[in-house]
């Protein structure tokens, strides 16, 4: 994988094909090769950009004086579309990358032609809201991980999520060096769960998002992500949904073809619209 420098510390970024930019940001826990097959699918017209955000993949972890937020590695995604896609890009964000693009959009809506969201983990969105219980359900399965994690149980911390997003007996099933590599970023997905608990994203950002934009939800996604779209719906004024039928929270890995055509389909409106 290609890399840059960026506040002295290695960026790594998965780039392929050829054409206008394409970025892709990834879920937490993930890296910019969980696109390798949707990038595959749209090689022929894009020129795909998939970074490795700070703490995953190849990117090196954070070192900042203050706790790593998703405006953190917003910055470091203006910095991947400055330096490598050497102007305004499409922009696709998947749950913890989600999150972080629609940060880039509220600080450089300038780096950004369109914008395509996957059930973006936006979970501070649902109290102010007024959906508690789903706040709730999320809050409270962080906090578990969180806790877990803090007490050395590892196992337990990451079996309660895989299987909170993938269903009963999904880390059970795992194989051994897959659960060694959920292990081994367990610093990095804390770092996650506080960025996106503490995510200052309101009702009134989610207004002022101008731009051609398309959310996306997994058709048997959890409660809290599916509200979250639906909020964003609701509010972000040039936004159009879709559903991915039969798909769960990790779409981009089961479903590359379904979301490879509408990433194509939306940036082909958006410029017979413009």
């Amino acid at each position: 994988m290609p890399e840059l420098t960026f506040q002295g510390l290695r960026v790594a970024y998965l780039e392929q094909g050829g054409g206008v930019p394409l970025v892709l940001l990834h879920a937490g826990g993930s890296s910019g090769r969980q696109w390798v097959k949707t990038a595959s699918l749209l090689d022929d017209r894009f020129r795909i950009i998939a970074p490795d955000l700070w703490g995953f993949g190849r990117t090196e972890g954070w070192t900042g004086k203050e706790s790593l937020t998703h405006d953190h590695q917003a910055l470091l995604v203006a910095r991947v579309i400055e330096e490598v896609a050497l102007g305004p890009a499409h922009l696709v964000g998947h749950s913890y990358g989600g999150a972080t693009a629609l940060r880039l959009v509220l600080r450089r809506k300038d780096l950004v032609k369109t914008l395509i969201l996957i059930e973006p983990i936006l979970t501070p969105l649902l109290r102010l809201a007024g959906e508690e219980k789903v706040f709730r359900e999320y809050f409270d399965m962080a906090q578990a991980f969180l806790s877990n994690a803090a007490a050395g149980r590892l196992e337990e911390a990451w079996r309660g999520f895989i299987d909170y997003r993938n269903g009963p007996g999904t880390w059970q099933a795992l194989p051994a060096a897959t659960k060694e590599r959920f292990a081994a970023g367990t610093g990095s997905a804390v770092a996650g769960f506080h960025s996106n608990l503490s995510n200052p994203t309101s009702l009134e950002d989610i207004r002022q998002v101008q731009l051609p934009t398309l959310v996306m939800c997994g058709e048997k996604t959890t409660p809290p992500d599916r509200r979250v779209t639906e909020i964003l719906r609701e509010q972000i004024p040039q936004c159009q949904y879709t559903i991915i039928p039969g798909a769960d929270h990790m779409s981009p890995l089961s479903h590359p073809e379904f979301i490879a055509n509408a990433i194509r389909r939306h940036v082909d409106a958006a410029q017979l619209a413009a």
